[in-house]
């Protein structure tokens, strides 16, 4: 018997487990072999599962929601900075280019520095960490320019305030990840709880029931055993690959 990868996602849990429920459910209504104290036994698994299996949809629904929901205006917010501050090294990028080789003369390093010595195409295909990295960076080694050049004050202030709205941002995106913690954690113990009952409801009913039959309460598996086995539909999205135990 193959039964469903423990890394599977709560969603796929679940779906896996309606489908054991259901066969358990028509197993009771609608095999005529059946001896009485079989079907008895049947009856007795039901409600035990129906149990773990409920705890689990009440895990992955705010679960799933989070995953869903939680992240897409932070995530919206730190592509609007990003592109800020992109625009703010752009910008002094093009300011002060004109005067490359007096800073050159002035600044440890020269001009190549302003930017940690990389190319500004580099620059603004990095990270959000990387991004607010550096234009604060780039940000300091403007100031300390003198101010015979033209246009600095404004440009390291540009940077400035484009890499501390994405530090902001980039804050609320850990402090989501705070909250993440517990709804993963409680699909986690409710997915193992389940696992338990299954194989518990397994042992008990070998008592009644041969291997054959109880490896016919289980789903055919697909996907190296992350997902039940079933025609494809675009919108089941069980289907999908796994994330956590989402």
């Amino acid at each position: 018997m193959q039964k469903l990868s423990r890394s599977s996602s709560g969603a796929r849990h679940t779906r896996w487990a309606r489908e054991v429920l259901g066969t358990v459910k028509a197993h009771h209504d609608t095999n005529y072999l059946l001896a009485s104290e079989q079907r008895s036994a049947l009856a007795a698994e039901i409600g035990k599962v129906e149990t773990r299996l409920a705890a689990l949809e009440s895990a992955v629904a705010p679960y799933r929601n989070f995953l869903e929901h939680a992240h897409v205006d932070t995530r919206a917010k730190q592509r609007v900075a990003n592109y800020l501050c992109d625009e703010a090294q752009r910008a002094a990028d093009g300011g002060l280019r004109p005067h490359r080789r007096e800073i050159d003369a002035i600044l440890p390093g020269g001009h190549a520095t302003i930017f940690a010595k990389l190319p500004l195409s580099r620059v603004l295909r990095v990270g959000h960490e990387k991004t607010v990295e550096l234009a604060e960076g780039a940000a300091s080694r403007i100031r300390s320019l003198p101010a015979k050049i033209p246009g600095t004050s404004a440009l390291a202030d540009g940077l400035d305030k484009a890499a501390g709205l994405l530090r902001s941002f980039n804050d609320q995106a850990y402090e989501l990840e705070a909250q993440r913690a517990p709804l993963k954690a409680a699909v986690q113990k409710a997915v193992f709880e389940l696992r338990e009952e299954l194989d518990q409801m397994d042992g008990r009913l070998r008592s009644h029931f041969s291997e054959a039959f109880i490896d016919s309460l289980y789903p055919e598996l697909s996907k190296k055993g992350t997902t039940v086995a079933d025609e494809d539909d675009e919108d089941d999205d069980t289907s999908a690959a796994p994330e956590g135990q989402g």
